[in-house]
């Protein structure tokens, strides 16, 4: 399997419930057009037994944001009803 080497486009830091959470959108170098994203730590509600990792690719850097953004607020909401921290990407 040959390595895929990414360049950064963009990094977000989050403060969520006294937890810093870093965000980077992604693309790689041989592919201009597709965008994915990173979170340092995930979230986990009460009743899901797995944390919620986001793994998506996607087409455009704006869907690629929106996305992340909606992530990030859900992962805020998850946390205010009761949710969990979960261990994310190192980076």
């Amino acid at each position: 399997m040959a390595a895929i080497i990414y360049t950064i486009v963009k990094e977000f830091f989050a403060n969520i419930h006294g937890h810093p959470v870093k965000a980077r959108i992604m693309s790689p170098i041989n592919d201009e057009q597709s965008f994915t994203f990173q979170v340092s730590l995930h979230f986990k509600s009460k009743s899901d037994s797995d944390p919620n990792e986001p793994a998506s690719t996607f087409t455009s850097y704006a869907n690629a944001e929106r996305h992340l953004l909606g992530y990030l607020e859900a992962f805020q909401n998850t946390l205010d009803l009761g949710g969990v921290i979960a261990e994310g990407a190192k980076f």
